[in-house]
């Protein structure tokens, strides 16, 4: 029954109290389970030191009942070492003798400080410890406690054994110790070339020898002897521990190393010396005595030996030719007590070579062969029997005095052999020569034979026109040539042993026939027209093989010609309104295929492009919803290297005249009196105008028609046009308001007003060139600089103008003071200075629009107001007016204003007829 330690210890409580109302003895209680947990400690002690006791009792359960004794501790004496109760321990030899306990629930530790073998006793004896004082309940806990003293100046030598001088049987390792107790044991290992170390299983000789005095100590040798066969090659050292004879005393102690090594060698390489000597390892004869020979003897000493295989030869070897067994081997080795050394292998040959022993065969008798395919080849055979030459020869085979290295060599039964697989690169006879040698008596033997190859040309028929070749069946195989070509075109087949023969070319319904390898065919006028477009020739041939009659090379015909062009539009007129969107088809037949684009005449812009690659080709575009401004001729190009062709299709978007350029006022033509004015107002619309009219808003009279008063309508690159009004001889009365009216019958007409100015012959600035439009002669008058004098209420306002020399530039011109006219008759409260046109800005007809200037009145009659140019280009490089308008309330405050990119010069800076203003 074992129970855990908690179910143990209820079991007892319990137990204790039972014996406490006399049920049952408590003694005979413990005595029957004390047994099952006492657990004994007992190592050995080192003699002199301290070491411990344990006994493994419960005392928590130990009921005395009027004793306070709990447990003792004795040896072989009636007397306790030590006593102990539940307070605690002491005794007689407590005191002076080393001895101390301790006592605990699990039992009691006895300390000994001072292990002993003699006075008061010898402790190497049993141990127990009593329970309640009673002696005859003892637990055992050492029966005998082992006591050692360990192993002083311990000491290993090594000694070699040896049979004969300069050689080895066995090593013998002996160890000793001065002084232990017990007598020792000894455990011996070994490591070889500083390996691991291996314990050597051979049990040792002791000798013990018993020192006088007391205690009793030993002087103990222990050795063992090691055979150099289980050591084997390399260098030995040894070791071994020396130990007393008590329990794991093996783990109380370090090794001792020997300072000795023993090296063992095996013996040197062997070697052997043969009489004739080998050249090239084959004895030039039938026999040989050869001797094997040491470079060392090793340590133990060697001796060489012959084997055969596994088999000994013993002494000298003495060889002789064996024809069942060509190739002898031997192998010459050292052999000694710990093994083999390195060995020599001797392969012993016999080289000869009997004469006229040379066989060369092909497959076929007549040695005449066919070669139709890759895969014909012509085996040719080189062979020598076995029993006349050895060792196997070389073949070397040449083909018409060119060496052929792709030899295949082997045995066959009762021969030696070599095979070849020829294929000539061309056909032919050719002469094919073998060479059999025996490279090492250096003796040949030579036979020849001559072959006759037949074979078809390697490559197609070769057409020639114009130069070029074309070769085999291909689709690329094209000729481009022009109508009405004349010339020849030559098939000729190349290659083949013999040639080729009836050899024909065809291009249609002609055909030319050659007897041999060539046939020619002669284009008259005429014969390659557009209808032999397209046209496949054909070129055959025939060869002796048969083999070739297949082959053939085909050449397709190409015929050129320029361009045919059609230009339509998926509408039968050529009239749209704004908004339509027409599709453009334009389609083209050439050769080579050509390539299609549809652009605007006016704008040279390109609408849609493909690049021909077929003889027939479409080309769609379908315009964005139309405006006016799309009116223009439209081209499809068709073009390739024969030629271009063109077709126009002309659009017309309906919309109704405009003015090219947005004024917003009516418009002032200086004239002189008795001379022509003229007016040129450029429009565009679609269709052209059919009715222009000339009105005098005074009086609301027709001028259309009169004498003196002239329209005309100038049409440009439709839509665009310009509308010429031209009075002659000017009169006085002229000079008022008129408005012209401009109707191509869509939509509103255009009416458009301008007034007649007077000026003076003598004023009237030099006439320069247009700025874009020779037809149209308005005469601008810029009205730049003016002093204003004006009184109000007794204050003097005084406008001043300054301004500064203006550099010309080349991005820049000038502007030209009959180029515009003002826009008011009497320019006292403003003045008009041109500038360039900006991006989204009105545009006159000339491309360029106005600023306005204002002068202003002034309380202060200080300069108040400036006007300057800018001498030099502003951060975007423009030169440019810039206007500075002082307030002089508060002369702090100003107000800038810059004009960009005006066109001025300072003698457009004044009015008309005003001297200029020095400031």
């Amino acid at each position: 029954m074992t129970l855990a330690p908690l179910d143990l210890f209820r079991w007892l409580m319990t137990i204790n109290i039972m014996c406490r109302q006399g049920v049952f003895p408590l003694l005979l209680l413990l005595s029957t389970l004390y047994p099952s947990f006492v657990k004994p400690d007992c190592r050995p002690a080192e003699e002199g030191q301290e070491t411990t006791l344990t006994c493994a009792v419960d005392t928590a359960v130990l009921a005395c009942p009027g004793i306070t004794l709990l447990l003792d501790w004795r040896v072989n004496k009636a007397t306790p070492v030590i006593e102990c109760n539940s307070n605690r321990c002491g005794g007689g030899y407590s005191l002076g003798y080393g001895f101390s306990a301790t006592i605990t629930n699990s039992g009691s530790t006895l300390t000994i400080t001072n292990v002993s073998r003699t006075d008061p006793f010898n402790m190497e004896t049993r141990w127990t410890c009593g329970l309640c004082g009673f002696t005859s309940r003892e637990v055992t806990v050492c029966d005998k406690l082992g006591v050692y003293a360990k192993p002083e100046n311990p000491s290993c030598i090594v000694r070699e054994n040896t049979a004969v001088p300069d050689d080895i049987e066995s090593v013998t390792v002996s160890c000793s110790t001065t002084k232990v107790y017990p007598r020792v044991k000894c455990s011996f290992e070994r490591r070889t070339n500083g390996g691991a170390s291996v314990t050597i299983n051979k049990t040792p000789t002791y000798n013990h020898t018993e020192l006088t005095g007391t205690p009793v100590y030993y002087r103990s040798e222990c050795s063992v002897d090691i055979p150099v066969t289980e050591l084997g090659e390399g260098t030995h050292s040894f070791r071994a521990f020396i130990y007393p004879d008590v329990t794991d005393g093996i783990d109380l102690v370090a090794s001792t190393t020997a300072a000795t090594t023993v090296t063992l060698t095996l013996p040197g390489a062997s070697s052997y010396t043969c009489s004739p000597e080998m050249i090239q390892g084959y004895f030039n004869g039938k026999s040989a005595r050869c001797i094997c020979s040491l470079t060392s003897d090793g340590y133990p000493k060697g001796q060489v030996q012959w084997y055969r295989g596994s088999q000994t030869v013993p002494g000298v070897l003495d060889l002789t030719f064996d024809s069942s067994t060509p190739e002898q081997v031997y192998s010459c080795k050292g052999v000694s007590a710990i093994g083999e050394g390195s060995n020599t292998t001797l392969t012993a040959n016999f080289a000869f070579f009997e004469r006229d022993i040379v066989v060369l065969t092909s497959a076929n008798d007549n040695n005449t062969f066919d070669l139709c395919d890759d895969n014909n080849r012509v085996p040719v055979v080189c062979a020598v029997p076995k029993d006349h030459v050895y060792p196997a020869p070389t073949f070397n085979f040449s083909q018409t005095n060119i060496p052929y290295n792709n030899s295949q060599e082997r045995q066959n039964g009762s021969h030696y052999q070599s095979q070849i697989d020829l294929r000539p690169n061309v056909g032919g006879i050719h002469q094919v020569t073998c060479t059999v040698i025996n490279t090492i008596i250096s003796e040949a033997q030579r036979k020849e034979i001559f072959l006759t190859f037949r074979e078809p040309p390697l490559l197609p028929p070769k057409i020639t026109i114009t130069g070029k070749i074309y070769q085999g069946v291909n689709a690329l195989n094209r000729i481009t040539l022009a109508a009405g070509y004349t010339g020849d075109m030559t098939c000729r087949v190349e290659g083949g042993y013999p040639k080729a023969h009836t050899t024909q070319l065809t291009c249609g319904s002609l055909t030319a026939t050659g007897r041999e390898n060539v046939a020619t065919l002669t284009f008259q006028d005429g014969q390659l027209n557009k209808d032999m477009d397209e046209t496949e020739c054909r070129c055959r041939s025939q060869h002796v093989t048969g083999c070739y009659s297949n082959i053939e090379t085909n050449l397709t015909l190409d015929i050129t010609y320029a361009p045919v062009v059609t230009f339509t539009h998926d509408s039968a007129s050529p009239h749209f309104n704004e908004g339509d969107t027409p599709t453009f088809i334009c389609t083209v037949q050439g050769n080579p295929p050509p390539n299609l684009t549809i652009t605007r005449k006016r704008t040279t812009k390109q609408l849609a492009s493909v690049q021909g690659n077929l003889k027939a080709t479409e080309l769609t575009h379908t315009m964005e919803p139309l405006d006016c401004l799309d009116t223009d001729v439209y081209v499809c190009t068709g073009q390739n290297n024969q030629g271009m062709t063109t077709k126009e299709s002309i659009v017309g978007v309906k919309c109704p005249q405009k003015l090219t350029s947005n004024i917003s006022q009516p418009e002032a033509v200086e004239a002189v009196i008795n001379e022509t004015a003229e007016l040129g107002l450029e429009i565009y619309g679609y269709p052209a105008p059919h009715l222009l009219t000339l009105m005098r808003t005074t009086d609301s009279t027709n001028l259309t028609g009169s004498a003196r008063h002239l329209m005309e309508y100038s049409p440009g690159q439709a839509p665009f046009g310009v509308v010429n009004v031209t009075i002659f001889d000017v009169v006085e009365e002229d000079y008022t308001n008129y408005t012209i009216t401009v109707d191509n019958g869509v939509g509103d007409a255009l009416v458009y007003p301008f007034y007649l100015v007077e000026v003076n012959a003598t004023a009237t600035p030099e006439k320069q060139g247009g700025s874009g439009n020779d037809n149209v002669g308005t005469i601008v008058g810029v009205t730049v600089a003016v002093v204003v004098v004006l009184v109000i209420t007794g204050i003097l306002v005084v406008l001043v103008l300054r301004h500064r020399a203006s550099k010309k530039s080349r991005l820049f011109q000038p502007a030209n003071e009959n180029k515009y006219v003002d826009i008011f008759p009497n320019p006292a409260d403003g003045y008009e200075v041109p500038v360039t046109q900006s991006e989204g800005e009105s545009m006159r007809p000339e491309g360029h629009t106005q600023v306005r200037i204002n002068a202003y009145e002034e309380i202060d009659p200080r300069p108040a107001n400036e006007y300057e140019m800018s001498d030099g280009p502003d951060q975007e490089g423009h030169r440019g007016l810039r206007v500075n308008h002082y307030e002089e309330i508060n002369p702090r405050i100003v107000h800038e204003y810059e004009v960009p990119n005006a066109l001025v010069q300072e003698k457009d800076m004044r009015p008309k007829g005003e001297p200029e203003i020095n400031t």
